[in-house]
Formats: C-alpha cells, sequence, structure tokens
C-alpha cells in the first residue's frame, strides 16, 4: 500500500432549480430576461458530457433537473446511462430535489425520494451505488429524524450537508435510527459561486454574440480549482477529499488539466485520484464501519436551525405545500378503500402531482428565498398539484353577525374558554369548567413593558438582513428591544358575536420601513369547543421588518416540545447561543411541524399549532411564533 497521501479529487456544481432564476421559464423585468434553471442546468450537463471520456466524474441526483434534461434532450438518455455504468455519472439519493426538511409534511419528505424513483429506474437501475448516498446540500438544517427518512428509502450515508453539520461521523436521529455521514472526512475546498448574467448585447433575449444562450457563460475558475487542491494537501491526513464547486460555471478542461499537473508538482507526497462521492465512499467505508462500532445511541445534537429566518417568509407556499399534501393522501386513501370495495386494483395515477408538490419542497422554494417570478411558477405548479386532488374545500367557518364593543374590559364565551377582553387584545383566556384555572399570565411579564402584553397580541420590531437569518442585533431579548411595537396600541376596532371575536387595526404613516400594514384577528372557537383558533389576515409592504405573534404564559423556564417530522422533542431557548455576526447562525428560532408544546405543571398545559408558521421560541415566560419577515439586504434575494 502507498504511503502517500490520497487525495480525492470531486469536482461539483450546484444546483438550485429555483432561486436566482424560474425553472423552467424565463424571468423578465426592465427589459431584461433572465434565463431558466433548465437552460443553464442543460448547458452544464452538456460540458461535462464532452470532458466525461477523458476522466472528468459528476454528481447530481435531483430527479426534476435529469427529467427536464431529457425532456429537452432525449437523445442523451443512453449516453448518460453509459457514463452512470463507467463511473462517470454517479446520480446520488437527493429524491426530486434537495428539500426543506423541517417545514414539509412528514409524508412529503417521503414522497420525495418516491417520485423519483421511475426516473433513477430508468436512469441508473435499482443498484447503482449513487443511490446509497443521501445528498442535502444547501438545506437549511436538518430534521432531528431525518436519519429514519433516509434509511427507509436506501441511503446508507448522508453527504453535502450545510451550514449545521453532523459533528461526528455517525448521525443518530431521535428515534435512534443511524446513518453514516460525510461531514467529519478531512476536506479541502474552493468555491466559486459564479452566475451567468444577462448577455450585454441581447439584454437575456439570445443573440451571436452569447451564442443563443441570452448569457455570459463561463467556467470554474482557476483560483477556485487550485485553492481546493492546496486545501487538501494542508489537511492532517493520509485520505482527503478535494471539492472545487461552483454553482453555475461550466465544468471545463481546467479541472482536469490543474489536476494533473498539481499531481505532478507533488508526485513524491501524493496520489491524485479524480473520483465520485461513491467512489468516496467505497474508500472510507471501513471507517465508517468502525465509528459506527464505537458510537453509542444517544441522538445526535438537534442540526436544526440553520438560517431561520426563510422560515417565516412566503408564507402562503408554506401553508398550501402542507394542505395539498394532506389533500393528495386523503384522495389516494378515497381511492384505495373503493378499489379494495369493487376488488380490483386499478390505481390512482398522482405520480405527476406528487412530482410538482415535492418540486415545492425544494430548500429554496418553501423557503422563499426566490425571485418573484420564480414564486408564480411555484403556484402554477402547486396549483397543478391540488387540481388532482378529489377533495372538497370545506366551507370557511362563519362569525356570524359582529358587533362593535366601546365597554370594557368585556367577556365572551367561546366553547369552553370565557374570554376577558379590551381594545388592545385578549386579557385572559380561563376554561369554563370549575377549577382548571388560567393558562395564561400577562401580568407576569409586566415589568418588562409599559403595559401587559396581550394573549395572541401581534408585534412588529425591526429585522435588518438577509433572506436566510436575522444579521442585526435589535437587543438581547424582547424585552430590551427598543423597536418593538405591541399592534395592539394601533387597533380601530373590536367587534363580538356569539361565535367570534374580531379585531381590526391600522399602522400606517407612523414609520418610513411600513409603506402598508393593516390587519384583522378573529378569534373562534372549534367545532368541538376544546381549541381557540386564531384567523390573522395581514395586508404587508414594508421593508426589514418582522411580524411576530405573542402568547405570555404562566411559567418561567425556557423549554417548549416542538413537534417535527415524525416525532418531537424538547428545546430550550439561550440566549447565550445567539450570534448576530454576518452568516453566523441564529440557533435559537426553532422550526416546527405542527404544533409546540408547553407544559405549566403536573395538570395544566398550553398546544400552539400553525397553519405553517413554523419559527417559534419560548423565551423567559412569552412564546412567539414569527408570522412574516421583509428583510432587506441588496446583495441577496429576499
Amino acid at each position: 500500500m502507498s504511503t502517500k497521501k490520497q487525495i480525492f479529487f470531486i469536482p461539483h456544481n450546484h444546483f438550485d432549480p429555483v432561486w436566482r432564476r424560474c425553472f423552467d421559464r424565463p424571468a423578465k423585468k426592465h427589459g431584461v430576461t433572465v434565463r431558466s434553471y433548465a437552460e443553464v442546468e442543460e448547458l452544464v450537463i452538456n460540458a461535462w458530457l464532452e470532458l466525461a471520456p477523458e476522466g472528468l466524474t459528476y454528481d447530481e441526483g435531483q430527479a426534476a433537473v435529469w427529467r427536464k434534461y431529457l425532456e429537452r434532450n432525449p437523445d442523451r438518455l443512453e449516453d448518460l446511462k453509459e457514463h452512470a455504468r463507467n463511473g462517470k455519472l454517479n446520480v446520488v439519493m437527493a429524491g426530486e430535489t434537495v428539500q426543506d426538511s423541517n417545514m414539509s409534511a412528514a409524508e412529503g419528505l417521503v414522497r420525495n425520494f418516491l417520485a423519483a424513483m421511475p426516473l433513477y429506474r430508468e436512469l441508473v437501475g435499482e443498484d447503482h451505488p449513487g443511490l446509497k448516498l443521501a445528498w442535502l446540500e444547501d438545506a437549511f438544517g436538518n430534521s432531528p429524524n431525518l436519519p429514519q427518512v433516509l434509511k427507509g428509502v436506501g441511503a446508507e450515508i448522508a453527504c453535502q450537508t450545510s451550514y449545521r453539520p453532523c459533528p461526528d461521523s455517525i448521525w443518530v436521529g431521535i428515534d435512534g435510527t443511524r446513518i453514516y455521514c460525510m461531514d467529519q472526512i478531512p476536506r479541502g475546498t474552493g468555491c466559486s459561486w459564479t452566475y451567468f448574467p444577462p448577455c450585454d448585447d441581447c439584454k437575456g433575449a439570445g443573440c451571436k454574440t452569447c451564442s443563443d444562450t441570452g448569457m455570459k457563460v463561463t467556467g470554474f475558475t482557476k483560483a477556485s480549482i487550485q485553492l481546493a487542491l492546496n486545501n487538501a494537501l494542508e489537511q492532517e491526513g493520509d485520505r482527503v477529499l478535494s471539492l472545487p464547486s461552483t454553482e453555475e460555471a461550466l465544468p471545463c478542461r481546467e479541472l482536469l488539466d490543474l489536476a494533473a499537473e498539481f499531481a505532478r508538482k507533488h508526485a513524491d507526497e501524493i496520489e491524485l485520484h479524480i473520483v465520485n462521492y461513491s467512489d468516496a465512499y467505497r474508500e472510507f467505508k471501513a471507517w465508517f464501519e468502525e465509528q459506527d462500532a464505537a458510537r453509542d445511541d444517544t441522538p445526535t445534537i438537534d442540526l436544526t436551525p440553520a438560517m431561520p429566518g426563510c422560515m417565516v417568509t412566503h408564507i402562503k407556499l408554506k401553508q398550501r405545500i402542507r394542505e395539498i399534501t394532506y389533500k393528495l393522501i386523503a384522495t389516494e386513501a378515497r381511492h384505495a378503500n373503493a378499489r379494495w370495495e369493487a376488488g380490483h386494483s386499478e390505481a390512482l395515477d398522482l405520480a405527476n402531482a406528487w412530482q410538482k408538490l415535492t418540486f415545492g419542497q425544494f430548500h429554496d422554494a418553501i423557503t422563499g428565498t426566490h425571485i418573484d417570478s420564480g414564486y408564480d411558477e411555484l403556484v402554477d405548479m402547486l396549483d397543478e398539484a391540488e387540481a388532482a386532488a378529489e377533495v372538497d374545500t370545506p366551507a370557511p367557518t362563519s362569525s356570524g353577525a359582529l358587533e362593535a364593543v366601546s365597554a370594557f374590559p368585556a367577556t365572551a364565551d367561546l366553547g369552553n374558554f370565557r374570554i376577558t377582553y379590551d381594545l388592545e387584545g385578549i386579557l385572559a383566556i380561563e376554561p369554563t369548567s370549575a377549577g382548571s384555572g388560567s393558562i395564561f399570565d400577562t401580568e407576569r411579564i409586566r415589568s418588562r413593558f409599559r403595559r401587559p402584553v396581550r394573549i395572541g397580541e401581534l408585534t412588529i420590531e425591526a429585522d435588518i438582513g438577509d433572506a436566510w437569518g436575522m444579521r442585526v442585533s435589535q437587543g438581547e431579548n424582547i424585552a430590551s428591544n427598543s423597536s418593538l411595537v405591541f399592534l395592539g396600541d394601533y387597533h380601530e376596532q373590536v367587534e363580538v358575536s356569539s361565535e367570534a371575536l374580531r379585531w381590526t387595526g391600522n399602522y400606517e404613516n407612523i414609520d418610513e420601513a411600513v409603506n402598508r400594514l393593516s390587519w384583522t384577528v378573529t378569534l373562534s372557537s372549534s367545532d368541538h369547543g376544546r381549541r381557540l383558533d386564531f384567523t390573522t389576515d395581514v395586508d404587508w409592504d414594508t421593508h426589514s421588518k418582522r411580524l411576530r405573534v405573542a402568547f405570555p404564559l404562566a411559567t418561567d423556564d425556557n423549554t417548549a416540545t416542538y413537534e417535527v417530522p415524525f416525532g418531537f422533542l424538547e428545546r430550550t431557548f439561550d440566549q447565550e447561543k445567539i450570534s448576530y455576526d454576518d452568516f453566523k447562525i441564529n440557533t435559537q428560532e426553532f422550526p416546527t411541524l405542527h404544533w409546540v408544546l408547553k407544559k405549566l405543571d403536573g395538570k395544566r398545559a398550553v398546544a400552539l399549532l400553525n397553519k405553517g408558521l413554523p419559527c417559534n421560541r419560548y423565551n423567559d415566560g412569552c412564546m412567539d411564533i414569527s408570522l412574516v419577515r421583509s428583510p432587506e439586504r441588496h446583495a441577496w434575494t429576499s
């Protein structure tokens, strides 16, 4: 065996099916056309195909990317199959797209992979080694129960996680499922986040200058390739990965030439191999088996949140993803029952609907970190998915005849609860059953504010940064945030009926960062009377702001229980763990799938359920949920 350092060289193109571009349509604004990702991906894949016979490898597994490429280039299918057989193409287990695993419904995470399986079978077959590699690149945190999903679809190892990497080589989910993880393999990286701007001559329309691409197309930068190689050489260990990567730049001959030159220059100390990720996994698999044997069953630390700000942008997409997921499941179940009763096996084909839906679970889609034209494209795709679900939409619940209230405090009975309220909001919620006691405590934190925060009251505060997370500190906690405004102070009226309470408010011509902000908050009871439903409608045009809703509770500690896909876990707010440095991760705004539970004592608890509002905090007696934010940083999508 050679005593030289083994460097495994893996060039990589990161594909976003939707973010700065649309997936399969042009984006046009101010006379400029931004060409689609489908066109960029086609250029990149074709450039690699030209170099594959010379040894250049390629890793990509998003089925949506390959399906669209083959739709545009059906004659290249056999070429792709041949390169998959000879190891130049490595189709990794990414599913339809690389998902956000916090906001997608649990079933949606599984369907992401199932939707991709027919394409995988056609392209590479069931035994392709890349399908053992779960691809999570660029997802904004990973659910603590994701190992269960990945193992369930056949993956053995997770690679290319981001932002909050796994701290060791074995990732253990909260249910005990274990999966290998590449995050701790020694590596040298060199990144060139190069994007193709519109052609100067044609403004994206297509002309001779740009070979009708509409773009100024470039290849990998020499600096990024050399950086990845030099960083790998400096890493400790006898086996190291070298990862030059980019976002749009074309694979180019420099990748091969510079690697060969580097190998010759350091021939006395290294051996360099151009490989794919499956090759690297085979090289390290025995090491992973040793690590697994030594690892106990303690679940890995929570790798979420990361970039929590994006969890509260474009809320409608998040709500629709969940709603359509459950509609499709219900449609399948109803048809399966009908087939069972009729004694035949004719299946309902919802494959296209699930492809469209899981495309919408892509991490830059469901999070809302995309351009406006991309939003329109996503909405159209979700419309198609929803049209396939044969479920009647229930009629909206009536609030009854509402009448304005002018004398305060006032009370109203909704379901099993008595509500005490005034113009600013809710003062108390008490069960009507004797001896239950109040679960909220607006007075307990009164000393921190000029007045008690109301139960379910909207607040607005400064939130300066980008679409991924807060970047500028607005104070150490909610009490010291000088920008915080209680919007109950701007209520114009409160109305009541036998079924509901409704507050309306307006916050305009007050703050230069608020062009338009008006709202209604409606409180009603569920049909069975044991749940209170808050519905908030907002007309919102702001910049660098965040809208939250606050719930003061009768307890002091900062721990609550959060639902995640296929499970739940306790999370504790810790102010000391928050960093406001540029591009540091705010780890104290926690995503939740549907509910957060706060136990008050042995008999009382409160659960906050949501329809797409996954960013929560529980800090010093106050639970809040972020509804929407409008961060502004001109260098980034927002």
